[in-house]
């Protein structure tokens, strides 16, 4: 499976529960993807390097979008 910089990117804008670290406080996930370039898995604040999205939807996502 694809863990590039691209990929990271893709599936954070497809993703309903991203929600960028600097501005989730007590978890108000709100899809904000409108962020710009910025937007990417290691930024939101599910990402974690040995398992890439504490949620599990990382591969769902890839999966589901072809990417």
């Amino acid at each position: 499976m694809k863990k590039d910089a691209k990929t990271f990117h893709e599936v954070a804008e497809r993703c309903t529960r991203f929600s960028p670290i600097e501005e989730c406080k007590n978890c108000g996930c709100s899809n904000s993807t409108s962020s710009g370039e910025n937007v990417s898995c290691k930024s939101c604040r599910h990402y974690e390097p040995d398992k890439v999205c504490t949620l599990d939807l990382y591969k769902e996502i890839v999966t589901n979008h072809n990417l």
